[in-house]
């Protein structure tokens, strides 16, 4: 199933920079969303399959933005070498963030970007190359075509919002040279409740 939703997202902040963005929290921070670090906390809920209906807490960690010569760069790489070589490029990156699951430790993200929302609040959106177990790739499962997980975040004035989680997806160029996003099996988890930490 194609997230056509995600792809356009995506393709967005690619092609387009991070924008000067200069509002302020309204949760008595003084400075603006954009500053870092940030934490946001969220409930992620399943919509399909064998999630559907179930709920967990997460918190989005983010402490670095994506720079437009790193955006240029995984670009090139992903038309040159494929999503493979997007991988070895993402581990060869520093962290700029983590989605930790409550109770885990979680997952670093490699790419973190952000733009102004009409409401005065932030459009963000995080991408990393997920973490594998061993069994998955000796096994040569299907799942492991799908290297990557999306998240995407929402938020007001307040850092108020909602997201989205796509814990396991395809990224890659088709045959109309169109950037794609395919997930694996089911619909993204939904984020309600996403609010600022700090």
């Amino acid at each position: 199933m194609r997230l056509i939703n995600l792809r356009v997202i995506t393709v967005l902040f690619v092609l387009l920079g991070c924008l000067p963005f200069s509002a302020f929290a309204q949760n008595g921070d003084n400075k603006p969303l954009s500053d870092l670090p940030r934490q946001f906390a969220a409930t992620a809920i399943g919509q399909a399959g064998s999630t559907a209906g179930k709920t967990f807490g997460v918190n989005v960690y983010i402490t670095a933005w994506t720079t437009d010569q790193q955006v240029k760069d995984y670009i090139s790489t992903l038309r040159e070498k494929g999503p493979d070589g997007l991988v070895r490029a993402m581990d060869k990156s520093d962290d700029v963030g983590r989605l930790s699951p409550t109770g885990f430790v979680g997952s670093g993200f490699r790419f973190a970007r952000y733009k102004p929302a009409a409401n005065g609040g932030l459009h963000i959106v995080m991408v990393t190359n997920r973490p594998m177990s061993f069994g998955e790739l000796y096994r040569g499962n299907r799942s492991a075509d799908y290297q990557f997980g999306i998240v995407v975040l929402d938020v007001d004035k307040d850092g108020k919002g909602t997201g989205k989680l796509a814990p396991v997806c395809k990224i890659k160029f088709n045959k109309k040279n169109e950037l794609e996003i395919e997930n694996y099996g089911q619909k993204p988890f939904r984020l309600a409740n996403v609010y600022l930490q700090k």
